[in-house]
């Protein structure tokens, strides 16, 4: 589900699958200073200053500029500083507040508790994925992060799953009738291309190719791909995909040779590749029946993100959201060298 995957961001933070060694490499971006220009600098008092407030929920001028340097921080010194680049990350700052602010609101609201059991199981379940909690704590300061903040981003996150549990009653069940209609809308969309299954071998040169097609009408693949594949691993049955016609330019030319011929060698991203056709699916038009789980969740999909547009726009009409478009805009970006 779209929305789904957009909640479950949250929980699947960069931060806590691995570790950002190579944040090194952008060295360069981790001076990042952020400056306001104004008559206002002379006196700290304008960072601790509202910039964005729904109910009780603000955001300071202060937090404001460290969430959009976190943002930043991994791009290179000139994307950093393009203006349309900065303009996007404080809209979706802006978005994320709003948004944040009124779940948080809701919950309030609705009374609801939040399962602190299920909360303390998904903090475990995290913290002892890494090899040790120092290695934990590494991850967290990688991204700036303090323990606290972390604990409250997976708050939110449970309380943004109760909240679409919740709006996911009020969505109307797919019927097969949909699900038909959705299918004859768009039939062109279920045809399916002829396909086919491809094997490969990953080869040094060309040379080497003239003398593994040689080798091939007296060896089996398999032999071929255990002595000259230079893949590490070696794959065993050099299974590579099943490829449809018209998906890779460079691929179109499975679709033009013989099957019991090596074909190639073929330049891919990777180096040449040898390729040999292992079976064949004809171009058909799929039926209803075949694509019908696919069709049911996308049909639901858009009717969970058009649910959930539905409750933003009846909160955002309910609550006074304050927003300092000067100050947000007058916060600018300077990069140095470390």
């Amino acid at each position: 589900m779209l929305i789904q995957n957009w909640l479950n961001n949250l929980f699947h933070y960069p931060a806590f699958k691995k570790s950002l060694a190579a944040a090194g490499l952008f060295c360069l971006v981790l001076g990042l200073i952020l400056t306001l220009s104004g008559c206002d600098l002379l006196s700290r008092r304008i960072f601790t200053k509202t910039v964005l407030q729904i109910q009780d929920q603000k955001l300071s001028l202060q937090d404001f500029s460290k969430l959009l340097a976190k943002k930043l921080k991994n791009l290179d010194p000139l994307s950093a500083k393009d203006p349309t680049i900065v303009k996007k990350f404080k809209d979706r700052i802006v978005s994320d507040f709003i948004v944040d602010s009124l779940v948080e609101t809701w919950f309030v609201e609705s009374k609801i508790s939040l399962d602190e059991a299920a909360l303390d199981q998904q903090i475990l379940a995290i913290t002892k994925s890494y090899p040790s909690d120092s290695a934990f704590r590494i991850s967290l300061a990688e991204e700036d992060l303090s323990y606290d903040e972390w604990a409250k981003s997976l708050r939110l996150a449970m309380k943004r799953l109760m909240l679409f549990k919740s709006l996911h009653k009020k969505i109307e069940p797919v019927t097969d009738s949909d699900i038909k209609n959705y299918y004859e809308s768009d039939r062109s969309r279920f045809f399916q291309k002829e396909s086919v299954l491809a094997k490969s071998i990953l080869i040094s040169d060309e040379n080497q190719a003239d003398v593994i097609k040689k080798l091939y009408k007296k060896n089996s693949f398999e032999k071929l791909i255990e002595d000259y594949s230079v893949e590490n691993p070696k794959p065993k049955d050099g299974v590579y995909a099943w490829v449809e016609m018209g998906s890779s330019s460079e691929l179109d030319i499975l679709f033009t040779d013989k099957k019991n011929e090596l074909i190639g060698p073929v330049k891919m991203n990777e180096g040449l590749r040898l390729f040999k056709i292992s079976q064949k699916k004809p171009s058909r038009q799929k039926s209803v029946e075949e694509v019908s789980a696919q069709i049911k969740n996308e049909i639901f999909a858009l009717r969970e993100s058009a649910r959930f547009s539905a409750w933003l726009d009846e909160q955002i009409k309910r609550y006074t959201i304050y927003k300092n478009t000067l100050a947000i805009d007058a916060i600018s970006v300077e990069t140095r060298e470390d």
